[in-house]
């Protein structure tokens, strides 16, 4: 009679350690693939809006605004690139002179998502976002606004879009973007680069009692200057990004309130957060680049050609980078 093999509980052990041991191999390996296939499409997208605003350019011999505040009509950047994008039927319903109208209801067109305007590296969740009237749909691209973006009224305005219209000066008086105005080179100049939406520790200020209280603009959460149609008043000039701070800069410190001393005794009162040394932070990283890639951030040039900067990019080299018409010679790198 011919006796039956099996294998003994060690042999088991050995074969199920080397399994592990396969996978523990391989996981890393299609993470891998899994990035490099998110940043080529994240490259292809960025691709995609050179060249969209490089038609837009072709018909309008201008590129289009970052925001227009009702100077001839409430509109934004991403807006305006819709019919490019193949995005027409969209673009013909928007509302121009009834801006509120596009983010009212459930299936607002403020909230549609558009997979050119988003990185598939970077965990959105949810998008859209809600918001009061109607859900918003976000991006994680910006525009390169210049060497400073916010507060709105203090923008340089050296990039390639800017905000215009009613408003403290030059900001009325802004002209559109032309290719004859990029002096300092389309291969040397951002056209549009990566974000990072969603800083809980900046948020959380939203919470903190700032001294004195911001006013024109006001301070809102950070989702809301991350959406592709960004709501068109002075508190959010959204969809620009600009040099005030250095690649993947987020707010490094959160607020935290007082807790309860025990006892059943409710908490302190918190103390006055300085709004003067905080805001300056607050600007920063509303415009600041930044990704989920490894190491650095995707930008398209305004040549069309697509970049990869590291995040050990100097703060002084991002600046040179920004500034369409600044003079300044680009290092050779």
């Amino acid at each position: 009679m011919r006796s039956r093999t099996a294998y003994t509980l060690i042999e088991l052990l050995v074969v199920i350690a080397i399994i592990a041991i396969l996978v523990g191999l391989l996981l890393p390996a299609v993470q891998k693939v899994r990035e490099a296939a998110s940043r080529a499409k994240c490259t292809n997208n960025l691709k995609q809006l050179g060249l969209a605003a490089h038609s837009y350019h072709d018909t309008y011999d201008h590129f289009p605004g970052g925001v227009d505040l009702g100077l001839t009509r409430y509109t934004s950047l991403f807006v305006e690139l819709l019919p490019f994008i193949e995005q027409s039927p969209l673009y013909a319903q928007w509302d121009f002179n009834n801006p509120a109208a596009n983010f009212a209801g459930t299936n607002a067109r403020a909230g549609v998502v558009i997979s050119v305007y988003t990185c598939p590296s970077h965990p959105l969740s949810p998008n859209p976002i809600p918001a009061p009237a109607g859900p918003v749909a976000l991006t994680t691209y910006g525009g390169n606004g210049g060497t400073k973006t916010f507060p709105p009224a203090q923008a340089t305005m050296d990039g390639m879009f800017s905000t215009i219209g009613p408003g403290s000066q030059p900001r009325a008086n802004q002209s559109p973007t032309t290719l004859l105005s990029v002096t300092d080179g389309t291969s040397n100049t951002i056209l549009f680069g990566e974000r990072i939406v969603g800083d809980g520790a900046l948020d959380s200020y939203l919470n903190a009692p700032l001294s004195p209280a911001p006013s024109n603009p006001g301070v809102q959460s950070e989702l809301a200057y991350c959406v592709w149609a960004p709501p068109l008043n002075e508190n959010a000039a959204g969809g620009l990004m600009s040099a005030q701070a250095p690649i993947n800069w987020v707010m490094p410190v959160p607020w935290i309130p007082p807790t309860s001393p025990g006892f059943g005794l409710p908490p302190p009162p918190a103390p006055p957060v300085p709004w003067g040394p905080l805001s300056d932070l607050w600007w920063a990283r509303l415009g600041a680049y930044g990704s989920y890639h490894t190491g650095g951030v995707n930008v398209a040039m305004t040549d069309g050609s697509i970049r990869f900067l590291p995040v050990t990019t100097p703060l002084a080299m991002l600046e040179i980078l920004s500034t369409r018409n600044g003079g300044e010679v680009v290092p050779a790198q």
